[in-house]
């Protein structure tokens, strides 16, 4: 079985790849719609993350949006992934950087919590040996 990409994955794949696209927009003479929304090309990123181009659209489009997207105070939705006639597939690069930046800090948190224990059992471990020796 091939491995599943996890969202973290699929976002750093975005954010890396995506990042000088999302740097270079112009003012004067936009080449997109808004500098926010940035055009993804599904097919590299699934290349990328091992797996077909339907399932990072249909994570991105049904999972990413509903868990991602929100409504402002004023009723307006921000939207992770949005299809753009004009622009075609393209997600909201600021709130993919924050996405990713709490993934990431959730990640550390837990890798952290882990070395913790890991540790506390190994001191535990000794400590019972050194107990039954003495």
């Amino acid at each position: 079985m091939d491995k599943i990409p996890t969202d973290l994955e699929i976002l750093e794949d975005i954010y890396y790849r995506y990042y000088d696209e999302f740097k270079k927009y112009a003012r004067e003479e936009p080449d997109r719609i808004a500098r926010i929304r940035v055009p993804v090309d599904v097919k590299e990123v699934a290349k990328e993350c091992g797996v077909s181009e339907d399932m990072i659209f249909g994570r991105m489009f049904y999972h990413f949006n509903k868990k991602y997207s929100y409504r402002d105070e004023k009723g307006e939705i921000t939207t992770f992934f949005i299809t753009d006639k004009f622009e075609g597939l393209s997600v909201n690069f600021p709130l993919v950087a924050a996405v990713l930046a709490d993934l990431k800090t959730e990640k550390k948190k837990v890798e952290t919590f882990i070395i913790i224990s890991a540790t506390a059992l190994v001191i535990s471990i000794i400590s019972i040996g050194l107990a039954l020796l003495l």
